[in-house]
């Protein structure tokens, strides 16, 4: 169906979906309880001042100097948060019709990188959208629900771990795989999978870059290892024990971050069994490892709740100086670990539960969407506190930075507006982040 709002149509009727029959089905209604009230007035203003300001379909030019931006996915919503990073102000929300809870980051990121590509994990492969149009540019149809992505450093390559999840039967005979995807918008193989890796029933739940691009990083959570893929040739090159659990159950490495220079590597443990509904209770855990020789990783520390973690981490970031780890753990806040003493040290409070963050493009702060509160927390790293709130859509999950700022389009954010409302747009494809199947975890 489509709404005239004078100038042109609004679709609100399905959109075609690579990989749609792979989302997941069992999807939060953010509106089951009703609509907040301070929402629908904001929403409901947004809508007359963009109509009337900017017309119904009308487009700006975002202008090619660089600017400094985080890209927030709301997974309620399906719209895209863009922030400016030098005011830490909302610029615009717009609709996006997907969304993601780990989108590609960590390098390409950076004050001076020109990638200009937002690689989103969707269940089912991944998607890549123009950070200047937020037009769909590829899809990867990797056949897999869950996919991790990270692109190289030098924007050449995207390497995605695909299959693994710690809800997986702790047997079975499916062969995951580990893609690596040309990211060159110049190559006419652009989007292509150039290379993969058939890893068996061993479920490389999440994978990370060293900073100069030759090595990845990948934690199979099924086979209790940490993997050294090289990127060129594309091949295992080493693979070593997960370490000993702190349970009675398994270790289950599930998500990994390398530090920018190459010389730590973090490591989420779920600590307990497979499955579903596993046998024994998972209670986490956060391993550091040193990866300065990198087809030679070793454990060197490992934080559990004896030692003052508060629950079980998703993921991490790993400061810039590499002085702390900062955890994102759910119904927490986020944790920092010192990694001068290998030590657990605080816990941040964000206003709520959140699962993911990302570096600006400065690297000077940390940008946390808070699922539960609808707006981004940011981390001052010099600090180690909170020192600005931003609005977000319903339910902020993943984000990135870049430099390449979206152009400013009314259609877009009228739409935005309407989801706010709960007024569905196409089939509102699943990333692997709603309810239960939000990550690796």
């Amino acid at each position: 169906m489509s709404e005239d709002c004078g100038c042109g149509a609004i679709e609100t009727g399905p959109r075609p979906s690579k990989g749609s029959d792979l989302a997941n089905d069992d999807r939060r209604n953010p509106f089951a309880d009703g609509i907040d009230r301070r929402r629908l007035l904001q929403a409901s203003g947004a809508v007359g001042a963009t109509t009337a300001l900017a017309g119904c379909s009308g487009q700006s030019d975002g202008g090619d100097e660089p600017a400094p931006t985080m890209f927030v996915f709301n997974n309620g919503d399906r719209t895209l948060t863009v922030i400016d990073v030098e005011t830490d102000e909302l610029l615009t929300t717009s609709f996006l019709g997907t969304t993601a809870s780990f989108p590609a980051n960590q390098y390409s990121t950076g004050i001076d990188a020109d990638h200009d590509v937002l690689w989103l994990n969707v269940s089912g492969g991944i998607r890549a959208f123009d950070q200047r149009t937020l037009e769909e540019l590829a899809f990867v149809d990797t056949g897999y629900g869950p996919n991790y992505p990270n692109v190289t450093p030098d924007g050449d390559h995207l390497l995605i771990a695909s299959g693994g999840t710690t809800g997986m039967e702790p047997e079975g005979d499916q062969n995951h795989a580990i893609f690596r995807v040309d990211a060159d918008r110049e190559s006419e193989a652009f989007g292509e999978v150039t290379a993969e890796i058939e890893t068996g029933y061993v479920g490389p739940c999440d994978m990370t870059l060293g900073p100069n691009g030759d090595y990845a990083f990948v934690v199979d959570v099924a086979d209790e290892a940490i993997r050294v893929v090289s990127v060129d040739p594309f091949e295992t090159v080493t693979r070593v024990d997960a370490g000993e659990p702190v349970t009675e159950g398994n270790v289950l490495p599930f998500m990994c971050t390398a530090s920018f220079d190459g010389e730590l590597l973090l490591v989420e443990n779920g600590e307990g069994t497979l499955g579903g509904d596993p046998e024994v209770p998972r209670e986490g855990s956060e391993s550091v490892w040193d990866i300065s020789d990198p087809e030679n990783p070793a454990e060197i520390a490992k934080i559990t709740r004896d030692d003052g973690l508060p629950g079980a981490p998703i993921t991490s970031e790993v400061a810039p100086d590499n002085t702390a780890a900062y955890l994102f753990i759910p119904g927490e806040g986020v944790g920092v670990i010192d990694l001068k003493a290998n030590e657990y040290d605080t816990t941040i409070d964000v206003g709520g539960s959140s699962i993911a963050g990302a570096w600006g493009p400065n690297r000077e702060k940390l940008y946390v969407p808070v699922q539960d509160a609808n707006q981004v927390a940011v981390i001052e790293h010099e600090s180690r506190e909170v020192v600005a709130t931003v609005e977000a859509g319903e339910a902020p999950t993943g984000a990135v930075g870049g430099t390449v700022r979206p152009q400013e389009d009314a259609l877009a954010s009228i739409q935005a507006s309407l989801a706010s409302l709960g007024i569905p747009f196409g089939d509102m494809e699943a990333s692997w982040c709603m309810d239960d199947h939000c990550y690796c975890g």
